[in-house]
Formats: C-alpha cells, structure tokens, sequence
C-alpha cells in the first residue's frame, strides 16, 4: 500500500506542480490574482477581455471587430474623464457582437453607454462565426480553461518571458512605405498605395464575393436599439472607417453600397448612427495601416479623438459624420 501511494504521489506531483504553474502564470488572470495594473491592457483575446471586463463592470462598453479593437483606453479616459471597457475582438462576426452585447446586459446592470461598430463586411450572410458556445463554456468552467491547449501554450510563453525578462507590446505598429509602394513598375503612380490595393482586392473583395446582407442580424441590431431605449443605456452604432480603396475597389463595384443605403436608414430610426464608412470619411490613405484599420500612430489617434471627445458627446447631433 505504501508503495502504491509513493508511486501516486511521483504521478500527481508533476501533475499539480504543473497547473500551480498555470494559476500563477496563466495568461489573462482568470482567477483573479493579479492586480488590473498587471493584465495586459494590449491583448484583444475575447477571453481576456471578458475577464477584464467581469473584474472591473465598466459603465461604458465597446462592441465590434478589430477595427474597434485597438482603441487606448487611458486616451479615452485622458480624453473624456469617463472610463471604457471594450469587449471588442479580432475576427468577431457580427452575430458574436450582438451575442457580447446580451453577455454583457446580463453580466453588468450598469451598463449607460454602448458603442456598437456595424460594418457592410460583417453584415455579409456568409460572414458568420458561432464560438460564443466555447467562450461561455470557458468563462464558466474553470477546468475548461485550464486544460484548454492554446492557453497552455501562452502560459508558458509567459514562464519563458519571465525567465528571460522579455516585455511584450502592442501587436501592431506604424506602417513604414517604400517609395516604391505607390509607383507601378512603369513609374505610373498606383492610385492607392501597394498594400492598400492588395488588402482589398485579395482580402475583402474576396469575402465579399456573392454579398448578401444579413436580415436576420439587422434585425437582431434593431432589438438591441429597442432593448437599449427601454432601459435608459445609450446607444451609439459607428460605422468604422474604410479607406477609399475599399470603397472604389470592394463596396461600389460589387454593388454593396445598395445595400447599405438601405441599413443604415434602419438603424437611424431606432438608434444613433454615426457614419465614417461610406462614403468614406478619412480620405487620406496615410492614415490607415491597411484599407480597414486605421494607422497606430497616424490614424487612431486621431479618430480616437473625433469619435470619443467630439462625435459621441454631441447629443442630437446629425447622424452621419
């Protein structure tokens, strides 16, 4: 008997050295240990964010994909002297939004203010994803997370940051362009820089293919303007910048502009709009690290600016920008 308990201990020691390892270094401080000042305020993981967003039951909320999901926080607050959450994720459909809206109603009764981003791309039929299912099972089950392989993989990246003093940072910089990147090979100058040209022709346009507008999440926006009204949380949709490489070379050819002729009007009358999409608002390339996402340095600051301080504090102010 005693050899068989020493040889179940040699087993299940590794075993709970190992997740005593992961609570202290798990990525996103699930379980609560660290201070707010140590998460890591770059990470725009919807798990991260979640948790972040239960410890502190932010009064004003951020919704919507990676174009609203780079914002400082601490500009916004240095901005406006009112304090954000965002549960804004990389990738996120628009069906998930709406589902971290409901999450988010559910999770804090506080909420005043919701800023919601609707984009053509992510009101496309085809453009649909369903992890809210494996987000909920995570936030809820401890085990879950913990066994959960691509966390494992990041808490021993923290170990290894640790060991080695290395200091992670923001996952995206300023966009640095050759001269060449606005000449063809000719000399003619492009009409939109290289890479704004090619994101949009060999990454939207290709998803946008076949556009067929989602009726069923506009619908789903139209209960989410209704649910907001009757219980006194303001509301605000923001259509994020598009540069006009998208418009000329994705939305207007493909016809796509029709369609958000007739949303956006749909919107209006059941929330406040604000437009920077289409046309398009920013019309200055320079100002985007690509055709959906504003530069770090150059661009979102200034929309920061323009969006937080300026637009939204507007009350009555005309719903498109």
């Amino acid at each position: 008997m005693k050899k068989l308990l020493i040889k179940l201990t040699a087993i299940a020691l590794p075993i709970v050295i190992y997740f005593g390892a992961f609570v202290v270094f798990e990525p996103y401080n699930y379980f609560g240990l660290k201070n707010t000042s140590e998460q890591r305020a770059d990470d725009d993981s919807i798990i991260g964010r979640l948790i972040t967003f239960e410890h502190t039951l932010p009064e004003n909320l951020i919704l919507g994909d990676s174009r609203m999901a780079h914002f400082d926080l601490e500009y916004i607050h240095e901005l406006t002297g009112e304090t954000y959450g965002t549960l804004a994720f990389g990738g996120a459909a628009m069906n998930e939004t709406i589902d971290l809206f409901w999450y988010a109603t559910e999770t804090n009764p506080n909420l005043k203010r919701v800023v919601m981003a609707v984009s053509f791309y992510n009101l496309n039929q085809s453009y649909y994803r369903n992890r809210m299912e494996q987000i909920n099972t995570i936030m809820k089950n401890p085990l879950a997370y913990m066994l959960n392989f691509n966390y494992n993989v990041e808490m021993l990246n923290n170990v290894r940051y640790t060991l080695t003093g290395v200091t992670t940072g923001a996952s995206m910089e300023e966009g640095v362009w050759p001269t060449e990147d606005y000449f063809y090979e000719n000399g003619t100058p492009r009409p939109y820089r290289r890479n704004l040209e090619e994101y949009a022709v060999q990454d939207i346009l290709a998803v946008c293919t076949g556009y067929t507008l989602d009726e069923e999440d506009l619908a789903r926006l139209v209960e989410v303007a209704d649910y907001c009204a009757e219980n006194n949380i303001e509301l605000i949709f923001v259509l994020p910048p598009a540069d006009a490489s998208i418009i000329e070379l994705v939305v207007e050819p493909l016809g796509i502009n029709e369609s958000m002729e007739y949303y956006i009007p749909i919107l209006q009358a059941h929330a406040r709009v604000l437009n920077y999409e289409y046309p398009y608002y920013y019309e200055n390339g320079e100002l985007y690290y690509d055709g959906f996402h504003l530069d770090p340095v150059r661009g979102l600051p200034q929309f920061t600016q323009l969006l937080f301080a300026q637009d939204i504090p507007q009350q009555g102010a005309t719903d498109e920008a």
